[in-house]
Parts: C-alpha cells; sequence; structure tokens
C-alpha cells in the first residue's frame, strides 16, 4: 500500500508544473525503461540513466533519505548482528530491505524522468513556435547562449531539481530536526514548501523572461509555458482536491451541513484534512482522509485549517 501510495501521490508533482500524467506515451515508455529494478521492461537504458545521475534528476527520494538516516541514528539491526542463529534470517530481511528501498527509489525516479524528457520536448517546441532552431545563438540576461541539445537537457534537469522534492536540496538543520521529537518525515514537507514556491517562481519567470534573438527582436519564448505551469499547479494544488470532495458529496447526497458533522467526529489527526464523505447502505457516514495521498497537503492544510477553526466558532 505505502509503494502504491508512493507511485500515484507522486504524479501530483507533474500536474503541478503543467504536465499531463502520461500526456507522452513515448516519455513514459523512456522512463520505464531506464529504471532501475529488476523488472519487465526495466535496467534497458542505463547509459540514459546514468546521465541522468549526473544531471541530478535521479536518485534523490525524500522519503527515502530520511529513512536510512534514521536507521543509521538508532544503529538498527547492530544489536541482533551480534545474537547467533539471526544471521542468516537478517540476511534474507536485508535483501527484502534493499528490494523495498530499490523499489521506492524506482517509482520516485519514474516521475521525475518522465517529467524531464516533457518538459525538455515543450521547452524545444516553444523555442522552435518563435523561429529558435538547434544551433542558433540568442542571449539570455545579455550572455550569448547556443541552443543545441545540451542547453534543453540542462534546463529540464533545473526544473526538475528545484520544482520536484528532491533530498540533496534540502539542508542540514532540516535534517538534523528528524532527532527533535517533533515528527521523524521533516524533509518531505520542507521540500513542498520550497518546491511550491519554485513552481510559481518559474512560472512567472517564464511568462516575463525575454530572449534576444541576434537580428535583435525580443521574444518570450516560455511564455505558453509559463501559464501552463502555474494553471497546472493551481489545478493541483485547489481545484484537485476541492472538486474531488464535492463530487463525492453529490455522487453520495451529502449535504454541507452533513460534511460539518462529520469533519466534527473525525479523527483528530484528519479533522483539517480533505475529507471525502461516504454515506453507506444503512444511512451511516464513513469518509476518506483524501490529505493522506496528496502530496501537496502541506500547502493546503493551513488553510483548511483556518476554515475549520472558524466553523468551530474560534475568532482568534
Amino acid at each position: 500500500f505505502t509503494h502504491a501510495r508512493n507511485f500515484i501521490s507522486a504524479a501530483a508533482f507533474a500536474g503541478a508544473n503543467g504536465i499531463l500524467p502520461f500526456g507522452q506515451i513515448d516519455d513514459v515508455k523512456k522512463a520505464w525503461n531506464a529504471l532501475q529494478l529488476s523488472g519487465p521492461g526495466m535496467r534497458k537504458n542505463n547509459e540514459f540513466y546514468q546521465e541522468l545521475l549526473d544531471l541530478g534528476v535521479v536518485n534523490t527520494q525524500v522519503q527515502l533519505g530520511d529513512l536510512k538516516r534514521l536507521l543509521k541514528d538508532v544503529d538498527f539491526g547492530a544489536t541482533l548482528n551480534n545474537v547467533t542463529g539471526l544471521n542468516g534470517f537478517l540476511k534474507k530481511l536485508s535483501k527484502a530491505k534493499k528490494f523495498a528501498q530499490d523499489a521506492y527509489t524506482a517509482e520516485d525516479d519514474f516521475w521525475k524522468i518522465a517529467s524531464w524528457a516533457m518538459e525538455k520536448s515543450r521547452l524545444e517546441s516553444n523555442m522552435l513556435a518563435k523561429g529558435i532552431k538547434r544551433g542558433d545563438v540568442i542571449k539570455r540576461n545579455g550572455v550569448d547562449i547556443t541552443i543545441d541539445d545540451q542547453f534543453f537537457k540542462e534546463e529540464a534537469a533545473d526544473i526538475v531539481r528545484n520544482n520536484i522534492p528532491n533530498y540533496d536540496y534540502v539542508s542540514d538543520f532540516v535534517k538534523s530536526l528528524r532527532k527533535l521529537p517533533i515528527g521523524n518525515f521533516v524533509s518531505f514537507p520542507a521540500e513542498i514548501v520550497r518546491t511550491g514556491t519554485n513552481i510559481v517562481r518559474r512560472g512567472l519567470r517564464e511568462i516575463n523572461e525575454e530572449f534576444v534573438t541576434p537580428d535583435n527582436k525580443k521574444i518570450k519564448p516560455f511564455e505558453a509555458i509559463g501559464y501552463t505551469r502555474l494553471f497546472g499547479f493551481g489545478l493541483t494544488t485547489t481545484a484537485v482536491p476541492v472538486g474531488t470532495a464535492a463530487a463525492f458529496s453529490a455522487i453520495y447526497d451529502i449535504t454541507e451541513e452533513e460534511r460539518e458533522a462529520i469533519r466534527r467526529y473525525a479523527a483528530q489527526w484528519s479533522k483539517n484534512s480533505t475529507l471525502l464523505p461516504m454515506r453507506t447502505e444503512d444511512g451511516n457516514f464513513k469518509y476518506i482522509d483524501f490529505s493522506h495521498a496528496n502530496a501537496y497537503d502541506t500547502l493546503v492544510r493551513p488553510v483548511q485549517t483556518l476554515l475549520s477553526s472558524v466553523a468551530d466558532g474560534r475568532t482568534d
């Protein structure tokens, strides 16, 4: 269940950047073939994976980075390894652990590789739409740059590194917080805040950034991408959770008053979540905590907490 949640929720990273998940089948196949996991169709393009590794696109899973360091903090398994008769059993567990870690990394890598390929593709197509093709030299911030394949690779890699959670970009201060009694997996919410801010910043930059062609003509080749990115971010973080909750209310004929009642009786940890209400055949209510599968819940939850507090009559 954890692996399924990890894979499905990570699709939100592509959507938040204005990319339709599974929108370009060729790029999806390319991502699948590059995954470093034992499975059908995988490990067919190791050179491509190594290139992405050099660009800092893959092998940067955030939760797994926290988990590995937590196990190291507590010296996990050190005592058991000294118990006679357990060595054979622990070796089998070690293999299972390695497979689980590789799978977790592959699930994250899949979306990062697919996003990188789609970003690269739309960067090139938008440049071409403005009359800029490979080999042309144009000015960016007063500096001459050559528009070639390497330019698109590095530009797409920069987007993935900064707009999708990346453990390499988590500060030492944030990493050290896992040792305090405030929560173990602190890197992921920190990265959601960083990348969420970067998506908006990148979108605004793409809308406004001007390039100068050799004939001194000013163009904005990434303007359309910027608007698409901002639209995707708004849709993913706001419209999808609200729309899904509204759809469940309509399907099960649940009123706003009943939704508020469900929230009042929800578990303490779910009171400020996005709840999907349902009505059973005998007329009772139950709900799904949508926030548990929503990668961007860190950004949405403060607003939901405010709304819940107002609904409860709090004025402070």
